[in-house]
């Protein structure tokens, strides 16, 4: 008697699972089709005016564009490179002080037609630090030197490289 019950329990349930996977499923040929498509969002396209593709760099410097993405110290960019002498005439007896404030430094970056890295001195982030900019085809060279927080601006003469974003964020936040 145990058993039959369990058995017609068993059919049962078999039968409501059943019942219940056909209504959920339903007649789809019935269901109302909508009237209007669904509404297509437009790709996002990059911002050119705010994010320069690399320019190729030509000229007597062309060869810094082996030195992007390596660390100054590791390319010796600041010591034996194309920019390394016009570096030492720009900032004259402040050239130990840069190599300072570049310790911990970031590679060298590509933005458009200018190339930069910033750092700072070791421990001293914030108040001793520094970033170099470099405009190839011009042969220009811009330092921005801060020590203790005071900032000072060395470029070559008659040039005004833009600033890429990272330098501007980094002006910014010393200036607070």
């Amino acid at each position: 008697m145990i058993n039959l019950t369990l058995s017609r329990i068993g059919v049962v349930s078999t039968l409501a699972l059943g019942g219940m996977a056909l209504v959920a499923c339903g007649d789809n040929a019935a269901a109302p089709q909508p009237t209007t498509p669904p509404a297509v969002e437009a790709p996002a396209v990059p911002d050119t005016a705010t994010t320069p593709t690399a320019t190729p760099i030509t000229g007597e410097w062309a060869a810094l564009q082996t030195f992007v993405n390596k660390s100054p110290s590791q390319s010796n960019l600041f010591t034996d490179s194309p920019i390394a002498a016009d570096l030492r005439t720009l900032l004259g007896d402040k050239h130990a002080a840069f190599l300072t404030n570049m310790q911990v430094e970031s590679p060298l970056q590509q933005d458009g037609d200018v190339l930069f890295a910033s750092g700072n001195k070791q421990h001293a982030g914030g108040s001793d630090q520094a970033y170099l900019l470099v405009h190839p085809q011009t042969k220009a060279l811009e330092v921005g030197l801060w020590e203790a927080g005071k900032l000072t601006t060395y470029k070559t003469d008659g040039s005004n490289i833009r600033k890429p974003q990272d330098v501007q964020t980094m002006i910014s936040n010393a200036q607070s």
